[in-house]
C-alpha cells in the first residue's frame, strides 16, 4: 500500500468524521442544551409558583390582586408542557382572588356570601392548591 492511499484513506475518514459531527451531533448537543435550559427555567418558575400556591397568596399577595397572580403566572404557563396545566395554573388564581374579594364584603353587604359557602369555597381553593402543586411536580419530572 502506498502513502497516497493511506493519506487519502485518513483523510476521508476525517471528512466522514467532521459531517457526522455537524450533521449528528451539533443537533444532538443543541437538544440536549435546550432540554436542560427548559428544565431550569421550569424549576425556578414552579418553585415561586408553588410557594405562592401553597401560601394561598400571602406570598407575593397575589390574593389581593388577581393581576399579581396573572402576572406570576404568565412565566409558568408559557413553561407549562401542556394546555390543561395552563389553564389549571391561570384558574386557581382567578378562585383566590374571588374567594377573598368575597371574603372582604361588608357584613351588611346583601350580595355577600354566608360562612358557611365562604368555608366551602376555601375548602375548595385548598384542595386545587394541593393539586396544582401535584401536577406542577409532575410536569418538572417528566422526561422533555
Amino acid at each position: 500500500m502506498d502513502w497516497v492511499q493511506i493519506v487519502s484513506a485518513v483523510g476521508v475518514g476525517a471528512l466522514l468524521t467532521k459531517l457526522l459531527d455537524i450533521v449528528w451531533l451539533q443537533r444532538s448537543i443543541r437538544e440536549s442544551e435546550k432540554r436542560k435550559w427548559l428544565r431550569e427555567q421550569r424549576l425556578r418558575v414552579y418553585s415561586t409558583l408553588a410557594a405562592e400556591v401553597l401560601s394561598m397568596g400571602k406570598s407575593m399577595e397575589s390574593r389581593e390582586d388577581v393581576f399579581v397572580g396573572y402576572s406570576l403566572a404568565a412565566e409558568a404557563m408559557l413553561l407549562a408542557g401542556d394546555e390543561k396545566l395552563a389553564n389549571d395554573i391561570e384558574h386557581f388564581f382567578t378562585m383566590l382572588a374571588n374567594i377573598f374579594g368575597e371574603g372582604r364584603k361588608a357584613d351588611n353587604d346583601p350580595a355577600r356570601r354566608s360562612e358557611e359557602d365562604l368555608e366551602g369555597a376555601y375548602q375548595v381553593v385548598v384542595r386545587e392548591s394541593r393539586r396544582l402543586v401535584k401536577e406542577l411536580r409532575a410536569s418538572l419530572h417528566e422526561k422533555i
